[in-house]
């Protein structure tokens, strides 16, 4: 989406700092929700009357929910409509009222963006399709989707970040599941876009090691570490290990060099496993030049993923529990 004036502006001229207004500019794109500590880490003030200050004033001009969490805590809900127009997402569902395990995930997405200030993040629907489509070069009808009244893609909501060579990060986020199943939905729903991206990373954002242990397992299942490596009946021992077979055998060929010791047991292993004529004529090519390590590798790639997965455990305490909301907004109104 393209945003034709400055949103931070916009927010100050009702009266915002700077400081203040870029937090709700990150609050209304990625999450809706947020915790006095969030505004704290952002503002880089662990205590004081800044963050105070902060939220007065948007209560009083009636920008905030306040969800009382029991035993003095507190959720804080942008939900002003206003708001949202002026950062350019009038429609956005984050001013919605939702439930609690949907609430924290919001407030874990977060943390990872606070995290994450100086990444690459695709921040919304329409730059999600555009980077895959027009830049990865993926066809629409593989990217996730659903339907909630228009066709919908990648639903869940959830940032995905983009490293400097340009492979995506995303990143699922676990609110306290009791077992991986919504995260074994999340796996098919992305399929086809992996299989079609071929590289990329995925990041398991939860707030306990166990269900990590248990989206470790599941990641598993969904891509064996041998698909991932590149085994095939041609290459039972990865690919990897068949293009460093092919270098150590030309440079074993040529003027007679010797091998070093580090490298004798792949020759070795290599010359009693790649023996059939597609090796042979692979090896030729290899050593005229009319093939390379990215060329073999594709080939035995192209129906295996390049995947780095990962876990984070988050070191915070969420409210899990919403009791009241207080405070609501006038839709109607942008300041006293």
């Amino acid at each position: 989406m393209t945003i034709d004036y400055d949103p931070i502006s916009s927010l100050e001229a009702v009266g915002y700092l700077e400081r203040e207004a870029s937090f709700l500019y990150l609050v209304a794109v990625h999450s809706g929700y947020f915790l006095r500590r969030q505004y704290s880490q952002f503002v880089q003030c662990d205590r004081g009357a800044m963050p105070t200050r902060f939220l007065e004033k948007a209560s009083r001009l009636h920008h905030l929910r306040v969800i009382e969490c029991g035993q003095g805590r507190h959720i804080y809900h942008l939900a002003s409509k206003p708001v949202y127009e002026a950062v350019g997402r009038p429609d956005s569902q984050n001013r919605r009222i939702k439930g609690d395990n949907y609430i924290k995930s919001r407030l874990m997405v977060l943390d990872i963006v606070l995290a994450h200030l100086s990444a690459n993040i695709l921040e919304d629907e329409a730059s999600k399709v555009d980077f895959f489509t027009t830049q990865c070069g993926v066809r629409s009808e593989l990217l996730p989707r659903s339907y909630a009244g228009r066709l919908m893609y990648f639903p869940d909501g959830f940032p995905i970040l983009v490293s400097n060579t340009g492979v995506p990060s995303f990143v699922f986020f676990d609110e306290g599941q009791v077992t991986a199943t919504r995260f074994e939905r999340y796996l098919k729903q992305y399929q086809p876009l992996f299989a079609a991206l071929g590289e990329f990373e995925l990041v398991f954002v939860a707030d306990n090691e166990s269900n990590s242990a248990r989206a470790k397992a599941a990641f598993g299942r969904f891509l064996p570490a041998d698909q991932m490596r590149g085994v095939t009946p041609m290459t039972p021992l990865g690919v990897d290990h068949f293009i460093r077979f092919l270098a150590v055998r030309q440079q074993s060929e040529v003027g007679g060099q010797g091998v070093l010791s580090s490298d004798l047991k792949t020759l070795r292993e290599g010359e009693g496993l790649y023996t059939s004529l597609e090796h042979q004529a692979l090896y030729a090519a290899w050593k005229m030049g009319s093939s390379s390590e990215e060329k073999i590798r594709q080939r035995f790639l192209q129906t295996s993923m390049r995947a780095t997965f990962s876990t984070v455990v988050l070191p915070y305490s969420y409210p899990t529990s919403a009791v009241q909301h207080n405070q609501p907004v006038h839709e109607g109104e942008w300041a006293r």
